[in-house]
């Protein structure tokens, strides 16, 4: 192989990497395990990130290739510049490899835009994949963090108390597949009702952007509510819910036992 230039993406986009200049990871750790005279090219290769690596993947191979100093045959000068996943407290997300974004940032009036960021080891990358492009699954997902994460960081700092995102109603449209390659998120507020101090209302235009093209255009209505509120109303739905599933129980026993008493 001559010098070159190598996406690198994860392991579950293996069929993606087939056939292309491409590699997973795996593949670039037993290079980087090689001897110097044993690698099958010359020159260097300069290696370009793609989906699917979670930060601690991308910084083992960092770390192993900081330890490559025998060779200089790999140029990891792009992974220094890759944007960072978002804060969980912002996309509300307990495990931050099922955390989607990067931290938005405000291009314009209502207009927002962020990275599509893809952790393999997210909950939604563990089945369904087909290796070759990005689930629709994921998008969606990716856009519902972006609003939440949005509504955070650009018109709850100043509110008082503690707020709930609720969605009220939502729309995908996919264009083209998606691949393992690098997205932006470009993210508009068509609406929005901020008056109320405990209920704020928006409906955000999305497009997932790969390539210059939008892989995907979605719409989204939310709602951010004080969360006792929301809290209140969802235990009464529960509560409600239960009985009425748990009325039809009690008619069939009642049914049960009158037709286990004999008559007189």
């Amino acid at each position: 192989m001559n010098s070159r230039i190598m996406l690198v993406v994860s392991d579950k986009f293996s069929s993606f990497a087939l056939g292309k200049d491409a590699i997973t990871v795996s593949q670039l750790k037993g290079l980087m395990a090689l001897p110097h005279d044993l690698l099958p090219f010359t020159g260097r290769v300069r290696l370009v990130p793609g989906q699917g690596m979670g930060d601690q993947c991308i910084a083992d191979i960092l770390l192993m290739a900081s330890r490559l100093d025998r060779h200089a045959k790999f140029d990891f000068s792009l992974w220094q510049q890759m944007p960072s996943r978002a804060p969980r407290e912002i996309t509300h997300k307990h495990q931050l490899e099922n955390t989607l974004i990067s931290t938005p940032v405000q291009i314009a009036q209502d207009l927002y835009e962020m990275h599509f960021l893809i952790d393999e080891n997210s909950e939604l990358m563990s089945d369904h994949q087909s290796g070759q492009h990005v689930q629709g699954m994921l998008l969606i997902e990716a856009v519902r963090q972006a609003t939440v994460a949005i509504t955070e960081l650009f018109f709850l700092t100043q509110a008082e108390g503690s707020f709930a995102f609720v969605l009220n109603n939502m729309s995908v449209k996919y264009n083209n597949f998606s691949f393992p390659l690098p997205a932006k998120i470009q993210c508009r507020i068509s609406d929005k009702l901020v008056e109320l101090p405990k209920r704020l209302n928006f409906s955000i235009e999305a497009d997932v952007v790969q390539c210059g093209t939008s892989v995907s255009t979605l719409h989204f209505e939310i709602a951010a509510m004080d969360k006792e509120r929301i809290y209140k109303q969802e235990n009464r739905q529960a509560l409600k819910a239960q009985k009425v599933h748990m009325s039809h129980f009690f008619v069939q026993t009642e049914d049960s036992l009158s037709e286990a008493t004999p008559s007189a």
